[in-house]
């Protein structure tokens, strides 16, 4: 990582701190902690990288001021993911005594592959159920006291005070989505889990895969997060003697990501293990350094354009296509904002003109810092992005 600024350098350096147990080497004389802290809040590492400071010695921990904002990051993570796990284990339960088909998926599973659970801290809890039990599954949760915030679409979302975010998935990936029909088979390939009738669990391979394609989307719509490559190496380093790599290559070039997942392992390996870097992988981290866990609205309008736009076509051209993507979407993205145009889909066009109408009305400064965004792309910010893209194994 020879190209990459110290702080983002010493960050990883402690993450791994927090999953080896080693003690990391004292930070380099010119680094920035309130830079390190900031990069580590934006990647929502910060509770975990806290993990790796306690291990340091007196001259190289951060400075008092610094260092209680990690404290208390770590802090919060920990009560957050105690009460995340006693609510979801309760969900989990309830769905089996009433029978409840479902199945817990990404953070959910991965945080028990991290030396603690809290250090994989989630925003919310991905649940995956069947469409036809929609009714029993609402009336459960709303009687487990959570508070029905969004239905419709591709999932709908729950609350339940102080921070349960749950959001039940009725498919992994949405229909437009060109790996849909592969994932959306998911329940031809799953298992019950062990002691259970109804709590469903993907096989190793297959959960490899699909948390491979859910890192993809999000890296090639505008960049993802330090958190996905590491979630990914510690799959990969606690299951990888297990797994049938002959079938997951399979897999992954049917959608063709077989290129693309390869140097997603191999950037973990630098970043975690102890490999060297190369110019593509240094390419890589800076795309995602300056992401953050979920990408960047930049990032994401310019991979945009080469996704969905093609790069044989002239700039103004990709660019007015986006435009048009963006100020009038798809019937996926509107079935969600507006649930009755799964039977009324005729009114399209005059739920474009309400979504308008609210956007100028309740979000008008969020609206036009996505139009300016969009209007400062350049066709160098865009040739810069689909290079790195088809460089890494994506835009195949």
């Amino acid at each position: 990582m020879r190209t990459i600024q110290p702080e983002r350098n010493y960050l990883t350096r402690l993450l791994s701190s927090a999953i080896d147990g080693m003690q990391p080497q004292n930070p380099p004389e010119n680094l920035d902690w309130g830079k390190l802290y900031a990069l580590a809040t934006h990647h929502s590492v910060s509770n975990m990288a806290c993990y790796g400071i306690e291990k340091l010695d007196s001259a190289g921990k951060p400075p008092q001021e610094v260092l209680m904002k990690f404290q208390s990051d770590q802090k919060k993570a920990v009560a957050k993911e105690a009460t995340q796990h006693i609510t979801v284990e309760q969900v989990l339960k309830t769905f089996e005594e009433n029978r409840i088909a479902c199945m817990p998926l990404k953070g959910y599973l991965i945080k028990y592959l991290y030396p603690k659970p809290d250090m994989r801290l989630m925003a919310d809890v991905d649940i995956l159920f069947k469409d036809e039990q929609t009714e029993q599954m609402e009336k459960l949760l709303l009687g487990l006291g959570f508070v029905l915030e969004h239905k419709g679409g591709k999932h709908d979302n729950y609350f339940k005070t102080p921070f349960i975010k749950l959001e039940m998935h009725r498919m992994l990936m949405p229909e437009d989505s060109p790996s849909s029909d592969y994932f959306n088979k998911v329940w031809d390939r799953a298992g019950l889990k062990a002691g259970c009738q109804y709590t469903y669990q993907l096989s190793h391979e297959d959960f490899f895969v699909y948390i491979m394609m859910h890192l993809t989307k999000h890296y090639a719509n505008g960049g993802t997060g330090i958190r996905s490559i590491m979630d990914i190496w510690l799959y990969n380093t606690r299951y990888r003697s297990e797994m049938d790599w002959d079938y997951i290559e399979t897999e992954l070039e049917k959608i063709k990501l077989r290129e693309f997942a390869e140097n997603i392992l191999g950037l973990g390996e630098v970043w975690f293990g102890n490999a060297d870097s190369n110019a593509l992988y240094d390419e890589m981290t800076d795309f995602i350094f300056c992401s953050g866990v979920y990408g960047t609205k930049r990032n994401a309008a310019a991979s945009s354009m080469n996704t969905y736009a093609g790069k044989n076509i002239p700039f103004w051209l990709m660019k007015l296509r986006y435009y048009l993507k963006l100020f009038f979407p798809g019937p996926e993205h509107m079935k969600i904002l507006y649930p009755f145009l799964g039977k009324l889909s005729f009114l399209m066009p005059v739920c474009w003109v309400l979504r308008g109408g609210k956007c100028l009305l309740f979000k008008c400064e969020h609206t036009f810092q996505v139009i300016n965004n969009v209007r400062s792309i350049s066709e160098k910010d865009v040739v810069r992005i689909r290079n790195l893209h088809e460089k890494a194994g994506l835009l195949k």
